[in-house]
């Protein structure tokens, strides 16, 4: 809806003035698009990236735009004070929006704007992930495993870990603190993200097999690091900073201009 009325006002401008260029990429009856006209519709990337059917779209719908603003013309609808207002105020907004754009084509952030920016803001850009305090009993048998579920149940899982566990963990009981995410095995990750609290299962991993349970769980935060974050924050600053040119330019005209409201 943008481009068409943007299309509306070009055709309106164009009606006027005639141009006597020979690169002529449309015609409709007395009114002609050249080339320059046709671009001046798109910005540099937006005119480097349309494809070929992008632009004959473009053209049929300013070929029909035309016949309508033709035939607008001779019914005079187009001379009705409400329509000339209108115009004026679509010529208002595309010389201001690219007063706007000329000025924010400068707006660069360099390397260290970002990462003062991260110093100051770190804390706003952090991860949160869940670890697990676990106690378990390692053996490098598979046929071990059925007589240590029976020591568990007719003892404690503390005592059968102090008894029949293969590492040194075992002589404390099993007990080996929080395991988060990027610290434990994958089978005993997906384990313990399906295990109940206080309840205990048998894994098996590349080096023998492990019985778990966990007795607590707790939600730790941690800051991303600069480069995980770099893009996010480009994006944060430059707004931030094209924001600042925009009401720094409204600031000056005001200043310098005479303005009065009666409303």
């Amino acid at each position: 809806m943008k481009r068409l009325l943007i299309l509306i006002f070009v055709i309106a401008l164009f009606s006027c003035v005639q141009t006597d260029e020979e690169n002529i990429v449309a015609r409709v009856n007395d009114i002609k698009l050249t080339m320059d006209e046709f671009k001046a519709n798109f910005s540099d990337n937006e005119w480097n990236n349309i494809t070929v059917e992008e632009k004959k779209e473009f053209i049929r719908d300013w070929v029909q735009l035309t016949l309508l603003a033709q035939e607008a013309d001779l019914l005079e609808i187009s001379q009705s004070n409400r329509i000339k207002q209108r115009i004026k105020s679509a010529e208002i907004n595309i010389k201001a929006n690219a007063l706007i754009a000329a000025k924010l084509t400068d707006v660069t952030v360099s390397e260290d704007e970002l990462f003062n920016y991260y110093k100051i803001h770190k804390s706003e850009y952090q991860i949160s992930f869940k670890e697990y305090k676990v106690q378990r009993i390692f053996t490098k048998e598979k046929a071990k495993l059925k007589g240590i579920f029976d020591a568990i149940k007719t003892t404690s899982f503390k005592d059968a870990a102090i008894e029949y566990s293969e590492e040194t963990a075992g002589k404390n009981g099993g007990y080996i603190g929080f395991l988060s995410q990027k610290n434990a095995h994958e089978n005993i990750w997906n384990a313990l993200a399906s295990l109940k609290k206080y309840h205990y299962t048998s894994v098996e991993t590349n080096r023998g097999f492990y019985i778990l349970r966990f007795y607590d769980t707790r939600t730790v935060y941690a800051n991303k690091t600069f480069l995980e974050v770099k893009d996010k924050i480009r994006e944060t600053v430059t707004k931030k900073k094209k924001e600042e040119v925009y009401n720094n330019l409204i600031k000056e005209l005001k200043n310098k201009s005479e303005i009065t409201i009666s409303i």
